[in-house]
């Protein structure tokens, strides 16, 4: 069984109300997470993550489903359930040039059918965009038979959409990275325009630097002019972070909106960590 690397709940959680709690679960191929939020306080009252890279071999349905059986407070019958997929296979299509018939040959085109699935697609709110993207149809199937009136969004959707929403005063020049632990979704923003979001796969520091110089050089953007905003699973006292404030000048840590009340339970972590878990849970 796969514990928790994350367990944070506050002190009343199991006596909460589950009628206004909201539950949001992030799932990629190496790890899960979620979010029990009490909408009505606006304060989080649990927040826990699952890292399971290289489980014993075993097929990331039957991990998941090893989750979902044995996680008591999921058993909760939360009052609204949110499905995030954060896989790789997401396109963003300009509104203009969407259309339902093409998506399956959009996915297609792009990462081949090799891999059968679910395709879903979404417009992004605030955005002239829609994402299409593929998911594993059992993983699919498995959080359906678990959560079955779920909505579903892809992480890309709900990061650009909290992007404006949080970002009233948009910087010119912006880059953000959510790290996980093994991978960084980047996003980059140009004359306040959307450049890029995609995700990198990472070992170590040195490939994290690369990915993040080069997609700068891609887009033409000085390191020193850019606002580099860091959340997820990256410490202060890093290595990494110390490598990285030798390229970018302007770097700040992810924080959490004023409008979310923060447990003294979580005040334990740097916020950071889960400040697009909390973001997301309050813009969907």
């Amino acid at each position: 069984m796969v514990k928790p690397s994350f367990y944070i709940r506050s002190q009343n959680s199991l006596k909460e109300d589950a009628q206004q709690q909201r539950l949001l679960l992030e799932v990629n191929e190496n790890s899960l997470g979620y979010i029990l939020f009490d909408v009505k306080k606006m304060t989080p009252s649990v927040i826990k993550h699952y890292q399971f890279t290289a489980n014993n071999g075993k097929a990331l349905e039957e991990i998941l489903q090893e989750i979902l059986e044995g996680d008591e407070l999921l058993m909760k019958n939360a009052d609204e359930v949110i499905l995030v997929y954060n896989f790789e296979e997401s396109n963003l299509v300009p509104e203009k040039f969407f259309s339902q018939d093409s998506v399956k040959d959009i996915t297609d085109l792009v990462h081949g059918n090799l891999h059968r699935g679910t395709i879903f697609n979404e417009k992004i709110p605030w955005w002239e965009l829609y994402n299409v993207y593929r998911v594993s149809s059992d993983i699919d199937l498995l959080f359906r038979q678990k959560f079955s009136a779920a909505k579903t969004w892809h992480a890309y959707s709900l990061l650009l959409k909290s992007y404006k929403m949080f970002h009233a005063k948009e910087n010119p020049l912006r880059m953000n990275a959510v790290f996980y632990e093994d991978r960084m979704i980047v996003s980059l923003f140009k004359n306040s325009k959307l450049q890029l979001i995609q995700t990198f796969v990472y070992q170590d520091r040195k490939d994290v630097l690369y990915h993040l110089l080069n997609c700068c050089k891609q887009f033409n953007i000085n390191t020193e002019e850019v606002m580099l905003e860091l959340s997820g699973l990256i410490d202060k006292q890093s290595a990494l972070f110390t490598e990285l404030q030798k390229y970018f000048l302007n770097i700040s840590f992810e924080e959490i909106s004023s409008e979310i009340i923060i447990t003294d339970e979580l005040k334990e972590y740097p916020l950071h960590y889960f400040s697009s878990l909390l973001r997301m849970a309050v813009c969907v």
